[in-house]
């Protein structure tokens, strides 16, 4: 999110000052319209999400979670562990970015909001000694003491504002092409960006380059305005326009209005009243400022890289020493190494437990020999019905597609078998495990003293390497000892060579009744 910000800070202050370089001299080339339509380019930058481009990359497979392997026994890295240093006030308040944002978001909500509380306090002092002169479409045009000069006000209620003495100021063609001006802020929504503009300065606020932005913006908006109502206008009435705006240039403006009455700005907009220009000018600068939109925002547009991590094959691991889960492990197998159980896929799981002709199906379809069980009823072949024979053929499709894909590995199956330790084995395993949390739960005895001088609290870590070594010195070696000599390997070999005699057979039993329903297909 920072980065984001920050970024966007940027471009838009880059392009910002591009604006400010060139609004001139397209005010002369193309006229103030194609000049105001300038301060899109900057405005556009905020929307512009950030382009992320996916990059594949190759990682390590993960480690697996190995219980009181070596880096934890080591007495440095867990002394580390042991001895986190206390946060300070920033990295509690989530760091000094957070921070920063959070007091740049303070500034800019106090000042939009007095503002508001500002500008709202003006608008009701208007509209309190108003009185109403009528409507021009949605727009109230109203007369108020508290007005010096003709502007324009609200968005959701549009006003125009008009001074009491309003007809003894201006003459008559100029009450109409000043009423043109104020309506013409209307038609147009400067009003609406008047307010999207100012919030983006209460989000720079701290930005001297925004005030100078804004202070350009609203004379272009003038100047805009100004082109419009002189391009519906006679050419005698510029005289009059150039007058108006003289004899409004007194009194205040509200923030978010749009007036007549900038006395700084004066000389600036009468002069680039004489910068007119033609349609064809407006629509190549109309074009212009697009071009330069699609051009600006992926050049300036945040960029982000996202990270897919493809795993690498694990490479082989070699166990130096075994740890106490490994020597459970080695325990656990041994005792469950006379059950040996070949996984198949469920459609024919039963078929496998039983007789070499008959097989299991589903729960409602058994095949055995030439006659076929099926919700409970026995029939041959020729005795099914059509429905009865179509969910045949289906499951028979089924169950041999599964038992193409079953495959007993007989050769892994023994190696796994070959490898289980016998209890000689197992014993100097465990001794080895117990010796080294015995040297772990030593060394951490010598420590302790110095570790909670040091502000250090051990007896967590300490606890969970003795509850470890409890565990250890608990197992049951008579037992583990008893199921490692009922392993008999010979039995095993036996067991999975008939269950991959089973898979042979249901096959060809399966293979014998689709011969069959393609016999009873052919015409």
């Amino acid at each position: 999110m920072s980065d984001w910000l920050l970024d966007t800070l940027l471009a838009t202050s880059a392009l910002t000052v591009l604006v400010l370089l060139v609004r001139e001299p397209v005010r002369k080339q193309f006229g103030s319209r194609v000049t105001y339509a300038l301060w899109l380019i900057p405005a556009a930058r905020l929307f512009m999400p950030t382009l992320t481009h996916t990059v594949q990359r190759m990682v390590p497979a993960p480690a697996p979670f190995r219980p009181l392997a070596q880096p934890l026994v080591d007495e440095h890295l867990w002394m580390a562990r042991l001895a986190p240093t206390d946060p300070s006030l920033p990295d509690r308040l989530s760091g000094w970015p957070t921070i920063l944002i959070a007091a740049w978001l303070v500034v800019a909500v106090a000042l939009f909001v007095s503002r508001i509380v500002a500008y709202r306090r003006d608008r009701r002092a208007i509209l309190a000694c108003s009185i109403e002169d009528g409507r021009i479409g949605r727009v109230r045009v109203i007369r108020s003491a508290e007005v010096a000069s003709p502007l324009a006000l609200g968005i959701l209620d549009p006003v125009i504002a008009l001074p009491r003495d309003f007809e003894s100021l201006y003459a008559p063609r100029e009450r109409r092409l000043v009423l043109e001006h104020e309506l013409a802020h209307h038609r147009s929504g400067d009003l609406v960006a008047n307010l999207f503009a100012f919030v983006l300065l209460c989000l720079q606020w701290f930005n001297p380059l925004a005030w100078v932005a804004h202070a350009a913006f609203r004379f272009d908006q003038e100047a805009a305005c100004d082109a419009r109502v002189l391009d519906k206008a006679a050419a005698d009435d510029r005289a009059d326009y150039g007058r108006a705006i003289a004899k409004a240039a007194s009194g205040r403006a509200l923030l978010f209005a749009s007036a007549l009455d900038r006395r700084n700005t004066l000389k600036r907009r009468l002069h680039s009243m004489l910068n007119s220009s033609n349609p064809t000018q407006r629509l190549a600068g109309r074009l212009l400022v697009a071009t330069a939109i699609a051009a600006a925002l992926p050049l300036t547009a945040s960029r982000a890289v996202d990270y897919v991590d493809v795993p690498l094959p694990p490479a082989p691991t070699i166990i130096h020493t075994a740890t106490p889960s490994a020597v459970v492990a080695a325990v656990a197998n041994a005792a469950a190494a006379p059950s040996v159980r070949t996984a198949v896929h469920p459609v024919v799981t039963a078929g496998l437990a039983q007789t070499a002709s008959t097989l299991n199906v589903d729960d409602n379809l058994t095949i055995s020999g030439g006659l076929i069980t099926i919700d409970g009823k026995t029939k041959r072949w020729e005795e099914l019905t059509p429905a009865e024979k179509a969910r045949v053929r289906g499951a028979v499709v089924k169950a041999r597609a599964a038992l193409e894909k079953t495959h007993i590995d007989e050769a892994k199956i023994m190696r796994d078998v070959a490898a289980i330790p016998d209890g000689a084995q197992l014993q100097r395993q465990l001794d080895r495990s117990r010796a080294e949390i015995s040297e772990s739960v030593r060394r951490m005895d010598e420590r302790a003293a110095q570790a909670r001088a040091a502000g250090r609290d051990p007896d967590q870590l300490e606890a969970a390497i003795r509850a470890t070594l409890q565990s250890v010195q608990a197992i049951d070696m008579q037992n583990a000892a008893n199921a490692l000599a009922n392993v008999d390997r010979q039995k095993i070999a036996a067991s999975v060579a008939g269950a991959q005699q089973s898979v042979e057979k249901a096959k060809a039993e399966l293979a014998r009744l689709q011969a069959r329903m393609d016999a009873d297909q052919r015409p």
